[in-house]
């Protein structure tokens, strides 16, 4: 029912007449709705509400507006709700739950005016559509960010980004309030929590927890030296092993996986080829110079002398060389992680790291990736060679500008 007896004195004319359509299309529909009826509820002259919104399509995007303006009010408290103390995967559901019930119950409360706008939408002009069409990705711009805020204070990621997040839950809750008022829902889905429950499921189950950021912890220059002197007095193996960890700043899993024929020549430089557990290759120069001092060449260094000691092994091979790995264990078989982890307490013993603990076998990729970017190696040659993600990249920048103004700062006691 329309309030005929609204106070006129306190609402501006044109809301007022926005007011007086949103009313009468909600309840009445908008085809039988006419501009002489708002006038007259609005208790203005039709000629002013032409010369506020044209005509009635003008005053029908008006309408649309004030709808769309209430969704986005609906998204900011939600927000302004949830996101301050938001720390999990179940405030993001609950999130999620309070965001699509509020916006069904707000459709659910125009039902005419919804049916209208389904059974109509063929009959508005191309302006009001781009309009209303801006209106909606409005909203859900103002919903993706309040789903990029819950994931992160949540420390929570999605495989796709929050706008197309955003856009499918509306199109989705756009889509079950069509159904609910133009035919029988419930063919479809018993009632609207089954409906609510499956969609916020169906979202949450996608998130996965982000992972815990590991430090860049690099080694000094004059311990890396120390730490491949040892490796070398150690033997062929170990001290090539070592060079392919600061040279190639291959993981110890990456060094499992090679193979013979992973290393070629080419240009007067050692490449490497490596895969991930998915088979995925990717190519990595073998430094000759690590920090400054140089290990060899191309044709002679310390993975070549290794592969020189392994050529008796190697006559027999022929055919099936192409499958064999890179390093053998003593037994013959394909040399483990956890020797590897071995191999490198063997070495490292001696040495801390400036907390007093343990070096870690991870600190000489930390060290390649520290020494390439400081090297001057662009970030998209860095991220193909080092399979590091460019969203990864900021810690190992923040580290290196660290260490760029430590070095400024002692020069100037030069």
């Amino acid at each position: 029912m329309v309030h005929a007896l609204m106070s006129v004195s306190r609402i501006p004319t044109r809301q007022r007449i926005v007011n007086t359509a949103l009313e009468l299309f909600a309840s009445k529909g908008i085809t039988e709705t006419t501009t002489r009826q708002i006038a007259d509820f609005a208790q203005v002259n039709e000629v002013t509400l032409f010369r506020h919104f044209g005509n009635k399509h003008g005053l029908l995007l008006a309408v649309l507006q004030e709808c769309l303006q209430k969704y986005l009010v609906l998204a900011q408290v939600g927000e302004s709700l949830m996101v301050s103390d938001i720390s999990s995967q179940s405030d993001l559901r609950r999130f999620l739950k309070y965001y699509i019930q509020s916006s069904l119950r707000a459709l659910e409360s125009v039902p005419e005016l919804v049916r209208s706008l389904v059974g109509e939408a063929g009959q508005y002009p191309l302006e009001s559509r781009q309009a209303l069409a801006q209106g909606i990705n409005q909203v859900n711009q103002t919903i993706a960010t309040a789903i990029n805020d819950v994931l992160v204070n949540s420390r929570l990621q999605y495989s796709l980004p929050p706008i197309k997040l955003a856009n499918l839950l509306n199109t989705c809750i756009l889509g079950y309030a069509v159904i609910t008022l133009t035919s029988d829902v419930q063919a479809i889905w018993r009632d609207r929590d089954e409906f609510v429950s499956t969609l916020v499921d169906m979202f949450v189950q996608e998130v996965n927890p982000i992972a815990q950021a590991q430090p860049i912890n690099d080694i000094s220059a004059e311990t890396v030296r120390e730490i491949l002197l040892q490796a070398k007095k150690c033997g062929a193996k170990d001290y090539a092993i070592a060079y392919l960890l600061f040279g190639a700043g291959l993981t110890a899993l990456d060094i499992t996986r090679l193979r013979l024929k992973d290393y070629q020549h080419q240009a007067n430089h050692g490449i490497l080829l490596t895969r991930d557990a998915t088979g995925n290759e990717r190519s990595v120069p073998l430094n000759q110079k690590i920090l400054g001092h140089r290990y060899g060449s191309a044709t002679n260094n310390p993975l070549s002398a290794y592969l020189k000691t392994r050529k008796h092994e190697l006559k027999d091979l022929k055919n099936i060389e192409d499958m064999k790995s890179l390093f053998l264990s003593s037994d013959g078989k394909p040399l483990s992680l956890e020797e590897i982890e071995q191999l490198w307490e063997r070495w490292t013993q001696p040495y801390r790291n400036l907390s007093g603990l343990p070096l870690t076998i991870d600190q000489p990729r930390h060290t390649w990736c520290i020494e390439m970017l400081s090297r001057g190696i662009d970030v998209d040659s860095f991220c193909i060679i080092s399979g590091i993600r460019p969203k990864e990249l900021q810690a190992y920048q923040t580290r290196l500008n660290q260490k760029l103004a430590i070095d400024k700062a002692i020069a100037l006691d030069s």
